[in-house]
């Protein structure tokens, strides 16, 4: 699916689909981790057209495969033709359909997939001999290491986007050689700041689980 016009069209089919294919990625995802919930159900009756249980949760299927196999008869739809989308993205109650921020997901789906991950100083510990170390469900912790992984990525941008400045983020307090400088020079805006971002990670694992809610009644976001 060679797409344009905000990564949402298919020249080649004409067919359109409501939001990015990332955003589907998202969705698939979190039905993975809702049948894996020891709290949750999915209805699977409501998604016997996406394979049911059984390809949904299979180690072996990848998503991109899925995709080229199904995005036409499950999301694709012609101008004017919205309201015959097989599963059309959540609708507000004025009946408009929910335009996602990807990067919300991303950092929702992000942050519940640490949420039992032993990590340390932005480490993953599950495999060392200090595992005993981690600290599991922490949020300054899962922060850091969102931190450290996530930055290099938002700086390796400047070189394309001189005018982008990979520091103006919620999570760049988290970042080692910040959270040293700001507690040094100024440890009660470190504080504030930490404080802060805990506080945002605790909503991100919120809305992770909202979404598993939804994805279980056959509905993203």
């Amino acid at each position: 699916m060679k797409t344009s016009r905000w990564k949402r069209y298919d020249e080649k089919s004409g067919l359109w689909i409501s939001s990015r294919k990332l955003i589907y990625v998202y969705w698939f995802k979190f039905l993975q981790h809702a049948e894996n919930h020891p709290d949750k159900e999915v209805d699977w009756s409501l998604y016997e057209d996406w394979g049911g249980r059984n390809v949904i949760c299979d180690p072996d299927t990848k998503f991109d495969v899925w995709w080229r196999q199904n995005w036409k008869t499950l999301f694709g739809y012609k101008i004017g033709e919205e309201d015959k989308i097989l599963y059309p993205l959540s609708k507000r109650p004025s009946g408009e359909t929910i335009r996602p921020k990807a990067h919300g997901i991303r950092y929702a789906l992000m942050v519940y997939e640490l949420k039992h991950t032993p990590l340390l100083d932005g480490d993953d510990l599950t495999d060392m001999e200090n595992v005993g170390d981690g600290k599991v469900g922490d949020a300054w912790e899962i922060a850091k290491w969102i931190a450290k992984r996530e930055f290099p990525k938002r700086r390796n941008k400047t070189s394309t986007d001189p005018s982008y400045d990979p520091e103006d983020w919620v999570f760049n307090t988290a970042r080692r050689s910040i959270a040293k400088k700001l507690r040094k020079e100024d440890p009660v805006k470190f504080h504030k700041q930490r404080k802060t971002l805990q506080s945002r990670v605790g909503r991100y694992m919120r809305t992770a689980e909202n979404h598993l809610d939804s994805v279980c009644k056959g509905r993203f976001p």
